[in-house]
């Protein structure tokens, strides 16, 4: 009677087991899918600090770049607007076509 009662004890003892570990899966499991979700938002926001990041220090190097060189792009455009008058009082056009 013994063994029976303590069989009864070891299969009742598994049982609660068995159901205590599926109960921890299953709560492992919404954790996991909770922390999915979290890093995906994560992901979402960090993605978008990195692109205006990146956006600001792609105009920041363009603006360095104009004031590095503004007096080339200024000898450039001088010239470039020189000969177009020049040009024009020569009675021809930038494309060379005369005007009337």
């Amino acid at each position: 009677m013994s063994s029976i009662l303590s069989s009864l004890r070891a299969l009742l003892s598994s049982i609660v087991g068995l159901v205590a570990s599926v109960l921890q899966t299953i709560a492992h499991l919404f954790t996991s899918a909770l922390n999915l979700v979290v890093s995906g938002v994560e992901a979402v926001f960090g993605l978008f600090g990195t692109l205006g990041r990146d956006a600001f220090d792609l105009v920041s190097g363009l603006v360095g770049f104009l004031l590095g060189n503004i007096v080339i792009i200024g000898v450039l455009v001088a010239a470039f607007v020189g000969y177009t008058v020049f040009q024009q009082r020569q009675g021809k056009s930038v494309s060379g076509k005369k005007v009337a």
